[in-house]
């Protein structure tokens, strides 16, 4: 009995610290980042924003600030694909994002950025435009090596007959 109580304490424990603490501030928090990732970025592929890492801050004034690391996808031209990492803040008492002057009123910014300051960056997928690039090579060697030799040739057809005839051109 006392295994089965102890395994149900540590089955909530476990659950309640997996589980964000206001989810409809997470959801709110991602529809304004949504929002505000159009608006900052002319080639913000949608619904590619995730959340890595967030914690929750305290404003002078007293508001609930969300301080996030944000992994999203841009791409250019339809095949150049970045992949960007960001610091973003909401205010959760407001619901909207909190642009950089904003951040000197809320304490604990600097901590957050500066603790996190090795996630931020962006890489560039290589794999496709290599495959673009493979596919300009490819194609126009496969026209070379197996159609171009099955077109009728005149010399080939008339190179005994010019042989054969001693007459100078």
């Amino acid at each position: 009995m006392l295994k089965k109580a102890w395994a149900s304490l540590l089955a909530v424990i476990f659950i309640l610290t997996i589980a964000p603490l206001n989810p409809s501030a997470n959801e709110a928090f991602l529809d304004a980042l949504e929002e505000d990732l159009k608006a900052t970025h002319y080639d913000y592929k949608e619904g590619t924003a995730e959340i890595i890492k967030q914690e929750t801050l305290t404003s002078s004034n007293g508001n609930e600030i969300i301080a996030a690391v944000v992994e999203l996808d841009t791409i250019r031209d339809g095949i150049f694909i970045t992949r960007k990492t960001e610091f973003h803040y909401f205010d959760a008492t407001e619901n909207k994002i909190l642009e950089t002057a904003d951040l000197a009123e809320v304490e604990g910014a600097t901590e957050f950025s500066d603790a996190n300051i090795d996630l931020l960056g962006q890489k560039v997928v290589y794999w496709l435009p290599v495959l673009i690039m493979l596919l300009l090579i490819a194609i126009p060697a496969l026209i070379l090596f197996f159609v171009v030799p099955r077109f009728y040739s005149t010399t080939e057809y008339m190179n005994p007959i010019y042989e054969k005839n001693d007459n100078p051109r």
